[in-house]
């Protein structure tokens, strides 16, 4: 089977990414995902820099050009930032703490998680789109902070909802994101299969 890179060690990421890219059309019966850590990944780690798109182009290429040689059908890179208080944040890092442990919010203060894709195929080829989904602020005490996961999830309530993702069936949070996210991804795996179609 064909072979996809998430250019991620993060694995609420990856599980999510994977979720809605089956769902838009480049189908688990048809490719093998992997993660960074799937392929112990050891390559450079590119100071991050510019703008959301940008950053989640420079992870594709970074990966792209150490496995040089590696038989992946694409590389994808992601990029996550945060629309909050009236500004576009692109380092999301930098407001965890505040969100979880700071009063940064009101409760019931929405706010969203922006995301970029970057699809590089094995020609080079690159394909982009980017994303918004909102959610609304609701404090939890004891919040976690865990490596390679999304704190911010025990904190985030889907618009309509009551429940944080956290609190939520995983796949009633994944359908919640891909409602968000269908109609740009669905864009984008179209233009990647008119592409290869034309070769």
């Amino acid at each position: 089977m064909k072979k996809i890179l998430i250019a991620t060690t993060n694995k609420d990421k990856f599980k999510v990414v994977t979720y809605l890219l089956d769902r838009a059309g480049l189908s688990k019966s048809e490719y093998v995902y992997q993660s960074l850590d799937d392929i112990n990944y050891d390559g450079p780690d590119k100071k991050e820099q510019g703008s959301i798109a940008k950053r989640a182009e420079d992870k594709a290429k970074v990966v792209k050009e150490y496995l040089k040689e590696a038989d992946f059908e694409y590389i994808i890179g992601i990029y996550d930032g945060i629309f909050i208080k009236s500004k576009l944040q692109e380092n999301i890092k930098e407001y965890i703490g505040k969100i979880l442990y700071e009063n940064y919010l009101s409760e019931g203060e929405q706010y969203a998680f922006y995301r970029a894709y970057c699809v590089i195929d094995r020609s080079g080829n690159e394909y982009k789109t980017e994303i918004d989904i909102p959610y609304v602020y609701k404090p939890k005490e004891n919040a976690v902070l865990k490596a390679n996961s999304y704190p911010l999830s025990q904190v985030s309530v889907p618009i309509g909802h009551n429940k944080a993702l956290t609190d939520l069936d995983e796949n009633e949070g994944n359908e919640y994101v891909w409602s968000y996210s269908k109609a740009e991804l669905k864009k984008l795996i179209y233009e990647i299969s008119q592409k290869k179609n034309k070769k």
